[in-house]
């Protein structure tokens, strides 16, 4: 993981952007994780930004008893580390909070996700398929062609222990 140069990390209140942002790649602020529906609009953002103020990467994530589940993780500046440094917060805000694991849940055309969570450590605890087929008769606007035009049908759901 890149340590790159002093970051801070803070909750953002006006999540305007960042619902815009999963609209446009997503097709939803609402993110069907296991059997619940997280609506990241009603859920903390915590964001990670330069001395400056300039926004580098964000999270959203809440608890679901012992388990922290991860709602949203995105990078502004791909390639430089941030992703791995705001992923590293939100593992040890989980830990302080008392959740012994970490649930992020992907759909079956996010490969650069999936790579980049085996990278930190995750390893598979769920395959749904058709989830993300299902999920769509309560989130309709949830895409049906992603990374690289692959069809969006299931869910893969990966953790780590905390």
């Amino acid at each position: 993981m890149k340590k790159g140069p002093a970051v801070i990390f803070r909750e953002i209140a006006d999540k305007s952007t960042f619902l815009a942002l999963m609209m446009r790649h997503w097709g939803s602020h609402r993110m069907m994780i296991g059997s619940k529906l997280y609506d990241c609009a009603e859920l903390p953002l915590i964001g990670m930004f330069t001395a400056e103020g300039e926004l580098l990467a964000v999270a959203s994530w809440a608890r679901d008893g012992d388990i922290a589940v991860l709602c949203a993780l995105h990078s502004l500046k791909e390639g430089e580390g941030a992703a791995s440094r705001m992923l590293e917060a939100v593992k040890a805000a989980a830990k302080a909070a008392g959740a012994r694991k970490l649930r992020a849940m992907l759909t079956n055309d996010n490969m650069p996700a999936l790579v980049f969570y085996q990278k930190h450590g995750f390893r598979f605890s769920g395959l749904y398929i058709e989830a993300i087929d299902a999920y769509r008769a309560m989130v309709p606007t949830i895409i049906k062609t992603g990374y690289q035009d692959i069809p969006v049908h299931d869910a893969l759901e990966l953790e780590i222990e905390l």
